[in-house]
């Protein structure tokens, strides 16, 4: 996920484990789920639940461990104790006992259990790049544990460790943290912004694809004023959002880089999106579109997933959104044609491709390969170290792929002498069980380590098995189109984790918080805009530019 924190669809296709042994002996059930970490004792193994740990001596998991784990909703995922969650514990003895985050507190309760030494074992957080001076601190107060210099024990996890663009996490040499990868490179996240249209609304009311914003926010203005549903009534938007971030790519052939968010050179100076000039054209368009009633009046004031509903239910023309988010129970298609029953979606919706930037370029989404990590407390042992990292080196393995991919082999698939996968597991319809209903910890341990989103996008048996050869050939094909025909924003990935003392500060401006209030204002938007900015400045928005300036030259960039 990236910051849209997209989850469910990779773990359509879920996992388990190889065999699901009975009187698994342990006892973690919903009552585990807290609001308050339960910091594992146990790191000498002395807990009870060691019905299962294997016997051999030399077996590195006999000692059996009790590991606190902190994850957004945890306490749902886990409450079932499903054959998934009961492999990992057993095949790792280990007891995971669940640490309940949500999505709008979790840096909160992250600082105050710091504060209070009571971080859980494995720490999920986002503060590498969205607030690095945090993870300085963290780091210099001795919070979090540093993985070993040496992770050749760990392949999987050496891999992430030395891929380019984490390398700016690392501090003084150590890695303290191991990133939550996206996909494996930053081209496949071409298709993570996606304007949805109601291609059958523009049909009828005679309005081509945009080539301009102009005729965007045309498109949006008669979707809003032109009764496209025909009902007679006034009751229709022109775009709604999934969230502010995905609504950002409307502005991208305006400017690039505050659509991902990144630092641009202007006038011999790396500055951050939100100080550049090309800000002004960005607030007027947005400005413009929300007057004009193209873009949803509640826009401000909704909350994460409630505006798609306008979309489904034929009250919006055109919704933000990932393009990958169209499958699954929950996807975009199923919600769709489930409030418009006997139309196909398919059929009324299409992806509406931007138009060409001012040099006649035409953009794609980019930006960092990794979003949020995982942090070991720093008060873990070695022992519970080296098995915390066991596991995360499985998760990230081609087995650990193989189970969320096919399920629990001999219960949801067979796998002959020669590689050959026969799925087992039920149909409901015509399509294969979803395994995320009979594994809800699915979700939480398939993406652990990483979100996986790459996944869903493979061409691939089970893909056309669980997703449909519907959505894998839009998918395919969209991707392509992406490829083919856009360029990557220009990014300087290096920035996104780079630590500067006022750069560092800088995690305390809020531009999406401006950005809304000048486009709800009724003052003029670039006279607001720049007087945001000069207050950036008393938060050390220029010393951070020029020290942002002066590591960059020494790159040579």
């Amino acid at each position: 996920m990236n910051k849209t924190k997209w989850i469910g669809l990779n773990s359509l296709i879920a996992a388990a484990l190889v065999t699901v042994v009975s009187g698994c002996g342990n006892t973690n059930n919903a009552d585990n789920a807290n609001n308050a970490p339960a910091a594992s004792n146990s790191a000498n193994g002395s807990s009870n639940t060691t019905a299962n740990a294997p016997a051999a001596d030399d077996n590195p998991y006999k000692e059996h461990m009790d590991i606190s784990l902190s994850w957004w909703g945890i306490g749902v995922g886990f409450q079932q104790h499903d054959g998934l969650q009961q492999k990992i514990e057993k095949d790792f003895n280990v007891t995971l006992n669940p640490v309940d985050i949500g999505w709008d507190n979790y840096k909160e309760k992250n600082q105050v259990w710091s504060a209070a030494g009571q971080l859980p074992d494995i720490i999920t957080n986002s503060i590498v790049n969205d607030n690095p001076a945090t993870y300085n601190q963290w780091v210099s107060q001795g919070l979090v544990h540093a993985l070993p210099e040496d992770l050749s024990a760990y392949p999987n996890v050496e891999k992430v460790a030395k891929a380019q663009d984490v390398q700016g996490v690392y501090r003084d040499g150590k890695l303290y943290a191991i990133p939550r990868m996206t996909y494996p490179n930053t081209d496949m996240w071409a298709i993570d912004r996606a304007i949805f249209v109601r291609k059958d609304w523009m049909d009828k009311l005679g309005m081509k694809d945009p080539q301009s914003f102009a005729e965007f926010d045309a498109l949006m203005k008669a979707f809003a004023d032109k009764d496209p549903d025909g009902n007679g009534k006034n009751d229709t938007t022109g775009i709604v959002m999934n969230t502010l971030g995905y609504f950002k790519a409307v502005f991208m052939p305006t400017f690039p880089q505050f659509e991902n968010g990144s630092w641009v050179k202007e006038d011999g100076k790396w500055m951050p999106f939100y100080a550049s000039k090309q800000m002004d054209q960005v607030i007027t368009q947005a400005r413009q579109l929300y007057a004009d009633g193209g873009l949803d009046p509640d826009f401000a004031v909704e909350k994460a997933g409630e505006a798609n509903q306008k979309f489904y239910q034929g009250k919006a023309g055109a919704l933000a959104l990932a393009a990958n988010s169209v499958a699954g129970s929950n996807g975009i298609q199923a919600e769709w044609e489930k409030n418009n029953p006997g139309k196909k979606f398919y059929d009324n919706v299409k992806v509406l491709h931007l138009w060409p930037s001012a040099d006649g370029t035409v953009y794609r989404h980019t930006t960092q390969s990794f979003w949020s990590e995982t942090m070991i407390n720093a008060d873990v042992d070695d022992k519970k170290l080296e098995r915390i990292l066991r596991i995360y080196d499985w998760l990230l393995s081609p087995q650990g792929k193989e189970m969320f991919d096919y399920g629990i082999e001999g219960t949801d698939y067979t796998k002959d002498a020669s590689g050959t996968i026969t799925i087992t597991r039920p149909k409901e319809g015509s399509a294969y069980a979803d395994l995320k209903k009979e594994y809800p910890s699915m979700d939480i341990i398939s993406q652990l380590a990483a979100w996986r989103n790459a996944s869903s996008l493979e061409d691939s048996p089970v893909n056309r098995l669980a997703l449909g050869d519907q959505y894998v050939d839009y998918i395919q094909n969209e991707l392509k189109w992406q490829l083919d025909n856009a360029k990557p924003i220009p990014t300087a990935f290096d920035i996104f984790s780079m630590s500067t003392p006022a750069k560092d500060k800088l995690s305390s401006i809020n531009f999406d918080e401006d950005f809304t209030r000048i486009v709800l204002g009724k003052d003029d938007p670039v006279a607001m805009l720049h007087d945001a900015q000069k207050g950036y400045d008393g938060k050390g928005l220029q010393a951070a530019i020029d020290e942002v300036t002066s590591e960059m030259a020494k790159q040579g960039k």
